[in-house]
């Protein structure tokens, strides 16, 4: 169909054609294009500028085929899938054509962009998972100057300070507060001295836990709560 017959036909003739085509369980890549520039599949393009841009849009939608975004082959796409692939590509379809796809396909009203949504969906996991590896081959500077600081921080708690992460007291913070407050540094409370240790050693995973003589990891028994009451006062 040309332009020509657009100018000379009336409008309902062209939305008669488009109910011709949704009857039809699938299109060809050449038919999809063709319909969605408003001309009829059947009938022979004349305007060299009308084939021009139904050959690109053939050309886009052969090498879309069998992608999550727009499933099966050049010979066999099933029309509803165009509304969603065609939204992702930018490529308007005029309301009629539109409005009789969804009429004729009813599932494409429940579903609109299924397929562009699991598209979207697989390809932000790709992207995802490729930040990960790349991470895991290469960590950022910071990472390393962050795990860096981290083990300095806990090597010198421990080794200046007899830091012992397993014990539930530690005097080692309120020393190293200390040491801070006479060195005329800024000073800052166990708290964060603690806090600072733990995520030291959350980050480098240290220490590794006890074993046994079996090679089990060691459970200490939990120490039941003293019943003493405290003194009364005078």
């Amino acid at each position: 169909m040309s332009q020509e017959w657009y100018e000379e036909e009336e409008e309902d003739l062209v939305e008669d054609i488009y109910r011709v085509w949704c009857k039809m369980p699938f299109w060809t890549a050449f038919e999809s294009s063709a319909l969605i520039h408003q001309c009829d599949p059947s009938e022979q393009i004349e305007i060299p500028s009308a084939q021009r841009v139904v050959n690109r849009t053939r050309t886009l939608i052969e090498r879309h085929c069998g992608t999550e975004l727009l499933p099966g082959s050049p010979d066999k796409i099933s029309p509803p899938i165009l509304l969603p692939w065609a939204k992702r590509m930018g490529l308007r379809i005029n309301y009629p054509l539109r409005a009789c796809i969804t009429r004729s396909y009813p599932k494409v009203r429940r579903h609109p962009d299924l397929a562009s949504s699991r598209e979207a969906l697989l390809a932000r996991v790709a992207e995802l998972e490729a930040d990960r590896q790349k991470l895991a081959d290469d960590p950022p500077p910071n990472f390393k100057e962050r795990q860096s600081l981290l083990t300095l921080v806990l090597g010198m708690a421990v080794a200046g300070y007899t830091y012992n992460p397993r014990a539930l007291r530690n005097a080692a913070t309120r020393d190293i507060v200390d040491d801070l407050e006479r060195k005329g540094l800024p000073t800052v409370t166990q708290e964060t001295v603690l806090k600072c240790l733990r995520t030291a050693m959350e980050e480098l995973d240290w220490p590794p836990p006890e074993e046994d003589g079996d090679g089990q990891p060691k459970v200490s028994p939990a120490k039941r709560p003293s019943r003493k009451r405290p003194p009364a006062g005078r």
